[in-house]
């Protein structure tokens, strides 16, 4: 016997003595459905002869009472209509309130839109207010060298002036 032979019937044996295992498991489960079963049907016609006798009881206390009947029956009638009316009366208000709710959310949706769109505009402006006074920034620096290029300038051409002006003095 080769190992896949030895293998298949090791298989089939954990099959065989798995199989056994739930036979046993559910022989257990039936005997014990059946005496639960018994239990039930033996508690149920205790409870049903109890509840059989105490509605005999009822019945004849209430033998002569159809007067009183009929009054709660019109109390039930009458309360069944006002209940009736009252849910028109909030259906109306419900659907009321549901209205001026879609109002009130397509107003503040709108007003939402209106603020974004007004922040983009302001941020628009912002940032081309930024870019001028960037330039203006870049501009007055850029005079500022200017200036100071030509104020040395001018210094040095005093120097040049007055080494003329002591060159002409030597001659």
């Amino acid at each position: 016997m080769n190992g896949k032979e030895k293998f298949i019937f090791i298989m089939l044996g954990a099959l065989y003595i798995g199989a056994f295992y739930y036979y046993a498991m559910t022989e257990d489960l039936k005997i014990r459905m059946d005496q639960l079963n018994l239990a039930d049907k033996n508690h149920v016609d205790k409870v049903l002869g109890a509840y059989s006798d105490s509605l005999r009881t009822y019945n004849l206390r209430f033998i002569g009472r159809g007067k009183h009947i009929r009054t709660a029956q019109k109390d039930i009638e009458a309360n069944t209509a006002l209940i009736e009316k009252n849910t028109d009366s909030l259906a109306v208000m419900i659907e009321d309130v549901s209205f001026k709710l879609d109002n009130f959310i397509r107003e503040t949706g709108k007003n939402f839109r209106n603020l974004s769109n007004d922040l983009d505009d302001l941020s628009t402006d912002i940032k081309g207010n930024i870019r001028k006074l960037k330039q203006n920034i870049s501009n007055v620096d850029q005079t500022t060298k200017n200036i100071n290029k030509r104020l040395k300038e001018i210094e040095d051409l005093t120097l040049i002036q007055e080494e003329k002006a002591e060159a002409a003095e030597e001659e």
